[in-house]
């Protein structure tokens, strides 16, 4: 059965009232009340617009009420599927062009011959420079914004971590162990005897160096000897001092 749409969204007596209007103002006025607008203002704005110049194209062809009816109704559902929908401008044309088919083919019960051929055409032309030539700022205007805000938030957990066993000596026991390691540091180097080493005549004789050159032999290595003593006193009086400052810094 078709889907007739004659009355209905305007019927007969609010399609008479609004074609004996005679100014813009009072026709706006009226399809305000008459109409179902979005609660936008803008978007309310340019539905009614539309409604207004499509009842216009309406008077000019000098269409009937109930065609104008209908071709109120063609165009409000038109709209609101393919904006529903989501539909590309051929989908929603093509959408149109069956609405209007079913209103201009008399063959009950499918379609009802309301429209004449002219009619038909007239009313394509209409649309297609009108409506649909701006279908894309249309679909822009009515399609339904998603915004998407992101918040970053920051929290703190302070914890213990935990410990291997020796750390969780208590302070006094760990000063006194590196007490105790200064202590036997220092001991361990004072233990070191400092006295001098020397050659004798009598080892050089012993190894058979010869006595022409046993003198001369003896002092250069006696000399080597005591500079190599004297650098390691250095060595551990420079030593010993660091190990003294340590110790002064644990206590």
């Amino acid at each position: 059965m078709a889907r007739q749409l004659t009355w209905k969204h305007l019927s007969v007596e609010q399609v008479e009232a609004y074609l004996a209007l005679k100014d813009a103002p009072s026709r706006l006025a009226f399809l305000t009340s008459a109409s179902e607008l979005p609660s936008d203002p803008e978007l309310a704005g340019i539905m009614l617009d539309l409604y207004h110049y499509t009842l216009q194209f309406a008077q000019r062809q000098r269409f009937t009420a109930d065609k104008v009816s209908v071709l109120y109704s063609i165009v409000k559902e038109t709209h609101e599927v393919a904006m529903a929908q989501f539909l590309p401008a051929r989908k929603a044309y093509e959408h149109f062009r069956e609405l209007l088919l079913m209103h201009s083919v008399q063959r009950p019960p499918f379609s009802v011959g309301l429209f004449t051929l002219s009619d038909a055409k007239a009313i394509t032309d209409f649309l297609s420079a009108g409506y649909f030539r701006h279908y894309l700022l249309y679909k822009y205007a009515f399609t339904k914004k998603t915004e998407m805000r992101f918040a970053t938030a920051y929290t703190f957990t302070q914890s213990v971590p935990l410990l291997p066993q020796p750390f969780l000596q208590p302070m006094e026991l760990a000063e006194e162990e590196d007490k105790k390691l200064a202590r036997i540091e220092q001991e361990q180097l004072a233990a070191i005897s400092t006295e001098a080493v020397t050659v004798t005549a009598e080892e050089l004789e012993q190894t058979g160096v010869p006595a022409d050159v046993r003198d001369k032999l003896l002092a250069a290595v006696n000399d080597k000897l005591a500079a190599a003593h004297k650098a390691m006193e250095d060595k551990f009086a420079q030593e010993h001092q660091q190990l003294q400052e340590r110790v002064a810094a644990i206590g």
